[in-house]
């Protein structure tokens, strides 16, 4: 073999070798990216839940505390109405 027939065949192997290597960063790249969206996904849901149960249980002692002062309005209705 000619010492330019070893250079071509280097170059090819070496073409080869480089677009395997580049396929394989490639789809590695992109199962890491679907990765990342799953579970940038799953936080976001996470996030909603617990944003939603806070704002249910404040929404929820709220409305307790409205009750509570209806009630208070109430009795210091009456109270006024005896001394007046």
């Amino acid at each position: 073999m000619m010492p330019e027939d070893y250079f071509k065949k280097n170059i090819e192997l070496w073409e080869q070798f480089t677009t395997s290597y580049v396929d394989t960063m490639f789809k590695m790249v992109g199962k890491t990216m679907d990765q990342s969206e799953a579970f940038k996904a799953q936080m976001e849901k996470v996030v909603d839940d617990t944003v939603s149960q806070q704002m249910n249980a404040t929404v929820a002692a709220i409305e307790a505390m409205q009750k509570q002062m209806e009630m208070l309005s109430a009795k210091m209705d009456e109270m006024l109405e005896k001394v007046g």
